[in-house]
């Protein structure tokens, strides 16, 4: 009996058939369970992350928004009231007066601004006085005693007084202050406790 080579060889690969339709038929199953099913999960669970992400910094916004409100609520209820504000130079004259200098008189100009929350203010003069009483006097202004009063410029010069008598005790310093006024009518507790 003679096999034929071709006949042995259907014999060898008639053994690898079963085998070779089980591993189709596997890469089939994982095919179709890899694109039918967790494909579209992976975009899903991508696009529900990228949801929350979204969510998340809406949230953040809100509660900076929020926090940013509170704070621009509670500046301005420091800002003085027009009516509080005409009593301003008179407390400042009154501060100078109890630290030991002169201010003759202050000048005033306002600036609308475009948001009409506030005002802005600039106060200007003279102040005389010997250096240590200027200096308490300036320390003072910008003490943070709920006043909002920056010192925008300062320019020092020996008074005209002291230059005439050849002392040196004297000096003049010019100020420009720089406030905001609120539109409302009622002072914040910490302008009106200042005032007073």
């Amino acid at each position: 009996m003679v096999v034929s080579l071709q006949a042995l060889r259907a014999r060898v690969y008639i053994g690898l058939y079963p085998w070779l339709i089980a591993v189709v038929t596997l890469a089939a199953v994982w095919a179709g369970v890899h694109y039918g099913k967790l494909a579209p999960a992976q975009e899903q669970l991508a696009a529900v992350e990228g949801e929350w992400a979204g969510a998340k910094r809406d949230l953040a916004q809100r509660l900076e928004a929020r926090q940013a409100r509170k704070d621009l609520q509670r500046v301005l209820a420091m800002l003085p009231s027009p009516r509080d504000f005409a009593r301003l130079p008179l407390a400042i004259s009154e501060m100078a007066r109890r630290d030991g200098v002169s201010v003759p008189a202050l000048s005033y100009t306002l600036e609308k601004s475009s948001d009409g929350l506030a005002t802005k203010a600039f106060l200007q003069g003279a102040v005389t006085g010997p250096y240590q009483d200027l200096r308490r006097f300036i320390y003072h202004l910008e003490a943070p005693d709920g006043l909002l009063l920056f010192i925008e410029d300062l320019s020092v010069g020996r008074s005209p007084a002291a230059r005439a008598e050849k002392k040196d005790k004297g000096v003049t310093v010019t100020l420009r202050l720089v406030t905001y006024i609120r539109e409302e009518g009622r002072a914040g507790p910490a302008l009106r406790a200042s005032l007073e």
